[in-house]
């Protein structure tokens, strides 16, 4: 019998998480739909990651280690992109985990709407294992890029099987240190940009779990996803909506530094939204 391709790429990016990281893998492996491979990508982890990755007599599994790690997941998942040998990409963080019909159901999504590049669904949101919403990504409007500027990100990562062919069109996810932890908001507004469309179902396929450690916690992340908007935005920065888009960005990152006690930051980001309300 000859080897049979994969028809989607599963690829979990991953760095010091060999205790929490085996539930990640165990709801790929659970999946209803077998045919995939998954990439395990070690952002040069020190503990007993590739030990715990290699532990799994599964040949559908790879262990691959970044040749130079970096503080972000964007260069691990262009790396499982760049090895797939299926059409189709699938995202997992090493600490969410799948339901088992995930890829089951969005790949048929996919196949009924093959106008779309990109398929998400909703997600659980667990924290001390107990869910305290569901999360609903979406709708698809007709300016999508528009609206992920200017409304929010409506999209996660580990709710989306996306075409192959597509995200490399774009030149996969933007590893620039600038754009740490929000890059996958990046890659859907340039996908949009491209005229991409993308489909929404409303089921919840997957948890993301709120653990504490989560890059979101961060404060900075919320300062370099209102730059990464400004960025977006280019020419339109003192349109009124622009500037009561930044404001909004920049009062978030005031809040988040001061949740954080860091008081200096979050008076210098509470200027910069006052400026950009009424500059």
């Amino acid at each position: 019998m000859g080897y049979l391709a994969p028809s989607v790429t599963v690829i979990i990016g991953t760095h010091n998480r060999a205790k929490i990281l085996p539930t990640a893998i165990e709801s790929v492996l659970n999946q209803t739909y077998p045919s995939f491979e998954l990439f395990v990508v070690d952002n040069g982890s020190t503990d007993e990651t590739r030990r715990v990755v290699e532990s799994y007599h599964d040949p559908r599994i790879r262990y691959i280690l970044n040749p130079h790690p970096t503080r972000s997941c964007a260069e691990p998942r262009n790396i499982g992109i760049r090895l797939s040998q299926a059409p189709l990409i699938a995202f997992l963080d090493d600490d969410d985990i799948w339901y088992p019909k995930k890829l089951k159901i969005s790949l048929q999504e996919l196949e009924r709407h093959p106008e779309a590049a990109l398929i998400c669904h909703a997600q659980m949101i667990v924290e001390n294992d107990r869910v305290v919403r569901k999360n609903i990504c979406g709708p698809w409007i007709d300016d999508m890029r528009e609206s992920l500027i200017y409304k929010g990100n409506c999209l996660g990562p580990g709710s989306v099987v996306a075409r192959r062919e597509a995200l490399l069109s774009v030149g996969g996810l933007d590893v620039r240190e600038a754009f740490q932890g929000c890059e996958d908001y990046d890659l859907w507004i340039r996908m949009a940009k491209a005229g991409y469309r993308f489909h929404f179902i409303e089921e919840a396929l997957a948890e993301f779990r709120w653990t504490g450690f989560n890059g979101s916690n961060d404060p900075w992340h919320s300062v370099r996803c209102a730059e990464m908007i400004r960025y977006h935005i280019g020419t339109d920065l003192f349109s009124k909506r622009a500037r009561k888009r930044m404001a909004g960005l920049y009062r978030y990152a005031s809040q988040m530094f001061r949740r954080h006690r860091r008081w200096k930051e979050a008076c210098r980001y509470q200027f910069y939204a006052m400026k950009a309300r009424w500059i």
